[in-house]
């Protein structure tokens, strides 16, 4: 067994890290840094920005499937009523939380404004036995997006 005194020149230690002086070093150089993180940053800027844009599309997607839900509710509501407790002329607002459950007008999101007409001459023959469903239901800040639903009620009982 060899016992060294000194380290002397020649003397290499296999488990020393080496330098740039002793040896060849394993590392990632700082430019090599600079442009992965470029790379990587050229390649994420793009998909941020579609994050906002797919969540505007989501808030205006549950926004018309809110709204739709009201109006589907409000012409079934309207279509079980006994025709003789419908009046033509009429016009009701309602308001809506939401999640689309009816609430009074100080905490209500939606609006639907219901109304009752006569029947279009063209489409019923006598129009006594028929009235006109018009639903428009919408946001109360966006005042562009509106839903509008039309639906034709016949009296059935004669």
């Amino acid at each position: 067994m060899a016992i060294h005194a000194s380290r002397g020149q020649g003397y290499s230690d296999p488990g020393a890290p080496k330098g740039p002086l002793l040896g060849e070093c394993r590392a990632f150089s700082l430019i090599e840094v600079v442009i992965a993180i470029g790379i990587f940053a050229f390649a994420i800027v793009p998909i941020i920005g579609l994050l906002g844009s797919g969540m505007g599309t989501l808030k205006d997607s549950m926004s018309d499937t809110v709204r739709s839900d009201i109006a589907r509710r409000v012409v079934g509501e309207y279509q079980r009523m006994p025709y003789s407790n419908l009046i033509s002329g009429t016009s009701v607002t309602n308001f809506y939380d939401v999640e689309g459950v009816p609430t009074n007008s100080s905490s209500g999101i939606f609006m639907a404004i219901v109304s009752l007409s006569n029947a279009p001459s063209l489409i019923s023959a006598d129009s006594n036995n028929a009235l006109m469903l018009s639903v428009t239901v919408q946001h109360f800040r966006d005042t562009n997006s509106r839903t509008r639903y039309s639906q034709m009620l016949v009296n059935s009982a004669q």
